[in-house]
Parts: structure tokens; sequence; C-alpha cells
């Protein structure tokens, strides 16, 4: 009898889960919010609802890139005992020792340096560089392009915008938002927004 081959399911119907279903070796399965009005994806589709509804045996992956929503999502999956495996390009280099979390994902020409943590449900996008001893905390974005020197501590829930960079050994508080072409050149305290080159507090957050 021949062997059922695994299925693969990627929660999100945008960007994101195109660039996520691109790394698999498997036809996905995309899970959305609602059937109706969704544009053509490439693999099968299913409802959220059906899927917590019937727990189909697979793996699941978080192909969305808002943070918050990325968090509820992820949160639903491991109450229902999902496994979510971190997602890694074919592409990217990830040095042996380095650790990569549950629901992680590493995108295409990405490298993450020895002894490197990346942690549960983070976006580490395409070429972006995380360098030795960096700690990124759980649920925060690195869009394209970011670079961290080595030994550099991000808390959870962070956001680095396109081609901002962090010099070594710097702390980033939690809930940190990193604008675009900025230059971290100091710690960074939570929930604040910062820009520049270098970067300096552009406001407060909430």
């Amino acid at each position: 009898m021949a062997k059922a081959m695994a299925k693969a399911f990627i929660f999100g119907g945008g960007g994101h889960a195109r660039v996520i279903a691109s790394f698999l070796d498997v036809a996905p399965v995309f899970v959305v919010r609602s059937l109706e009005g969704q544009a053509a994806l490439p693999g099968s589709v299913m409802s959220e609802d059906d899927y917590f509804r019937e727990l189909p045996s697979g793996d699941a992956y978080l192909g969305i890139g808002a943070n918050a929503a990325r968090e509820l999502c992820a949160s639903r999956l491991r109450d229902a005992k999902v496994n979510m495996p971190p997602c890694i390009a074919p592409t990217a280099f990830v040095a042996r020792d380095a650790v990569i979390e549950s629901g992680a994902v590493i995108g295409a020409g990405a490298v993450v340096g020895s002894r490197a943590l990346i942690g549960r449900d983070t976006i580490v996008n395409t070429l972006s560089s995380v360098d030795h001893d960096c700690v990124l905390g759980a649920l925060s974005q690195v869009t394209a392009g970011v670079t961290f020197g080595g030994g550099v501590k991000v808390g959870a829930n962070c956001f680095f915008g396109i081609k901002s960079a962090i010099v070594p050994n710097r702390t980033i508080g939690d809930n940190v938002q990193v604008m675009a072409g900025s230059l971290i050149t100091a710690d960074v305290e939570p929930n604040v927004v910062m820009g520049g080159n270098p970067a300096r507090l552009v406001k407060r957050i909430g």
C-alpha cells in the first residue's frame, strides 16, 4: 500500500502565505477565515471553521504577517495541540547551533548565525542577517534586508522596517517599532517607535 503524503496547512491567503508555500515540498492547504470572495491560491483551500472543527492531521504554518493576528492564530493552534514546526527557506543559512523555535519563518537568502535564537512565531524575511549570539523574541517581524550585529537582544512583538540595522551588543525592549532605513546605535526602551540614522525616539506607543 502506498504511503499517504503528509499535508501542510498554511494559515492565511496573502503574500506571506504564498511565500511559505514556495518553501515547502508538499502541496499546501491554505486555511482562510472565509472562502467567500477568496482569490485563487496555488493549492487547495479550507475555512478556519472547518479546520478547527476537523483538526486534520498535518503540520501547520503561520502565513499571517500582522503580529496581533499571527499571535491569535498561533494561540488557537497551540491550544489544539497542533504541530507548528519552523519554516526555513531552502536558500537560507542557519548555523547548526542556532535555535529556531516553533512557528518561526526564515526567508529566502536570510542568515542566522552561530548560537542565535529566533523566538516562536517570529519572521526573519528575505536577505536579512541575524549574527552570532543574537536573541529575537517571540512574535516579532524582521522585514527584508535587515541586519543585526552580533549579540543583539530583542524583546517580543517588535517590528524592523526594510534595511534597518542594529549595531552589535544592543538591547531592544518589547513592542518596539524601527522605521525603514534606521540605524540603532544604543539600547532601546520598550514601547517606542525609533527612526533615523542614528535612530532617535519618534514616539511612545500606548
